[in-house]
């Protein structure tokens, strides 16, 4: 009925007319109602919050014979009593709970058709009549009394017809109206004046995504294909956590203010890199791919994107954009190989710059407070304080959150360890070999006393120990969440990975660091098992001391007395740990690789930059 009757649960409410009495009296239709978990999903249980537990997917709801609700104030038993009478009140005889049911949804109850009136023009319409939706009282007019009024006995006089109501509205002028705005009404937020842009609810929007890429939706705890809105248990969600970060209703009471449809710079990021969004663009066997080896005309396939995501067809400046899309490899891939030719001009001075500066950084290992796992797998530190990972072997994200006291801190450290408990000894937990891929590893930095000033750590120059033939470990900081630093070939030993903070991080009084393991490789099986994380105050640039026997010999050597052989050796040596030389070699690599595919992957960036427009995502 959208009244908010909370507030007289302790005491007669200070401004409106409804008592404590009035409380306890509706409250005694349900004093006989029981529940029990039903046999078939006694094991399965959904929901849970942080001051009950869980409850069986299935209940069986049944009227007892005895039950009874007293006045916590005055302790006297309160018989059942409606708090106000219309002119379609039901007979004593019946049920409680039918004598509820009949009251409430009454044609002569002035709340009801009115607050339903009220909650689906709010729905198709962004703001409602009455604001909050579910607060109708006499201090919260109504801004068009009128008009809600009318509706309000139109809805009544259909029986009730919702799709009567919503068809009225929708085919109203206000409803029809633009979100562009001119000099009288770009202010008004109460007449109606022009539409408000909304953005898609968290599961619309989820669902909207692999509909239109037509990539098979996959849910932890739901049948593949099921759609996000279907979802029963508010605890389903993706890897990267898309539902929550968008404002879903947690469930844990009834109110509207749950839900959350606003934007903040989290979702921006999750909808420009976020595996949700990647993986449904990207998968290979989805509608976008069909479409690109179906239709060999660049013209048509940029107009039925756009017809399959926005829902019309391109303009002619989006026409010529699109078509560029498609046709950028070639450009791009000269791009790449000048910016890696211009780079290999600056590897001396760089190598020179890198001796004179050469020291053994001294390694902090830290003590992870917060440990979570987005697949539900289970991560404990362990006595050396390293992480292990046992059980659910998903696609996975771990966040862990360490506190330091240190400042100037200049590089992180990973270190990839083997463990007996994992397959091959690990360090990974993949079944056949023991491998893992990073796929992404970010770093959030905020003081210990102002937790909310989180800040964005910049991770650059990666080196590793040991990198699996195309999956250098520069993948994990690249923003792209289908390379990453991969170990196959020397599982079942330790592995070392340095980055370099592109500024120094640390907060006087000591801060917080935030870690986000991103694992997203296609089969789901290729996680850490067990790994530490170390920091270091030592002076750039950072290495993966101790240095080669042969290297640190040669380094010894003052560098014009060195032979060609020698140069050379080093000149090697440098080449391999120099992050930003790998990533540009691999991207070259990679986009060498992606020529037979590149119309695809022109398709793909259209979908992408459609998928990100406003067009989309507010559209209603």
């Amino acid at each position: 009925l959208a009244v908010r009757f909370n507030c007289n649960k302790c005491h007669d409410h200070p401004f409106e007319r409804w008592t404590q009495n009035q409380h306890w009296k509706l409250a005694a239709f349900f004093a006989k109602v029981g529940h029990k978990d039903d046999p078939q999903y006694a094991k399965t249980k959904v929901g849970g919050t942080d001051v009950e537990g869980g409850k069986a997917l299935g209940e069986v709801i049944f009227d007892g014979d005895s039950g009874e609700v007293r006045n916590p104030t005055t302790q006297v038993v309160q018989a059942p009593e409606f708090p106000y009478t219309h002119d379609d009140m039901p007979s004593a005889g019946e049920n409680l709970r039918e004598q509820f049911a009949h009251w409430t949804t009454s044609a002569k109850n002035p709340y009801f058709a009115k607050s339903y009136v009220n909650r689906v023009w709010s729905y198709l319409m962004g703001p409602g009549f009455i604001e909050p939706i579910d607060d109708i009282r006499a201090g919260n007019p109504a801004t068009n009394p009128e008009l809600l009024d009318k509706l309000t006995a139109d809805f009544i006089a259909s029986g009730f017809d919702v799709q009567s109501l919503q068809r009225l509205i929708c085919k109203s002028r206000a409803y029809q109206l633009s979100v562009g705005t001119n000099e009288w009404n770009s202010d008004d937020t109460l007449n109606y004046s022009h539409a408000t842009a909304r953005r898609l609810p968290a599961e619309v929007l989820y669902d909207a995504v692999y509909q239109v890429t037509g990539t098979t939706r996959r849910l932890s705890g739901m049948p593949a294909g099921a759609r996000a809105a279907e979802e029963r248990d508010p605890s389903v969600n993706s890897p990267d956590g898309f539902l929550d970060l968008f404002g879903r209703a947690a469930r844990q009471s009834s109110c509207e203010c749950e839900r959350s449809s606003g934007m903040m710079l989290g979702q921006a990021l999750n909808l420009i890199n976020g595996p949700t969004i990647a993986g449904a663009i990207n998968e290979p066997s989805n509608s976008l791919t069909q479409l690109v080896a179906s239709e060999k005309d660049d013209a048509r396939l940029v107009e039925e994107l756009f017809l399959r995501i926005l829902c019309r067809p391109p303009l002619e400046r989006e026409m010529v954009a699109g078509i560029d899309t498609l046709n950028t490899f070639e450009g791009d891939h000269a791009k790449l190989v000048a910016e890696l030719t211009a780079y290999e001009k600056t590897l001396a001075a760089k190598q020179a710059e890198w001796e004179k500066r050469l020291s053994v950084p001294v390694w902090t290992p830290l003590e992870i407070g917060i440990a979570k796992s987005a697949a539900g797998a289970t991560l404990s530190q362990e006595a050396d304080l390293s992480v292990f990972a046992s059980g659910k072997l998903a696609k996975d994200t771990y966040t862990l959150v360490a506190a330091t006291e240190l400042v100037g801190i200049t590089a992180i450290r990973l270190e990839a360890l083997t463990d007996p408990r994992l397959p091959h000894n690990g360090p990974g937990r993949a079944p056949g070999n023991g491998n893992q891929v990073l796929s992404e590893l970010r770093l959030t930095m905020a003081p210990n006393n102002d937790p909310a000033k989180a800040k964005p750590v910049t991770l650059q120059n990666a080196q590793a120990d040991y990198n699996q033939p195309g999956w250098h470990v520069s993948g994990a900081i690249d923003g792209n969440l289908a390379t990453g630093w991969a170990l196959d070939g020397q599982t079942s030993k330790n592995h070392v990975a340095v980055f370099e903070c592109k500024e120094d991080i640390g907060a006087a009084g000591g801060s917080l660091l935030i870690f986000t393991l991103d694992q997203q490789f296609g089969d789901g099986q290729h996680e850490l098992g067990k790994f530490r994380l170390l920091v270091t105050t030592s002076k750039r640039p950072i290495g993966l001391a101790p240095l080669p026997e042969n290297v640190a010999k040669i380094l010894a050597v003052p560098a014009e007395n060195r032979g060609e052989e020698q140069k050379s050796d080093v000149a090697a040596y440098y080449r391999s740990i120099d992050g930003e030389l790998a990533r540009l070699t691999q991207a070259v690599a990679q986009h060498s690789n992606d020529r037979a595919n590149s119309r695809l992957l022109g398709a793909q960036d259209l979908a992408w930059a459609l998928i990100n427009s406003p067009a989309f995502l507010f559209n209603r």
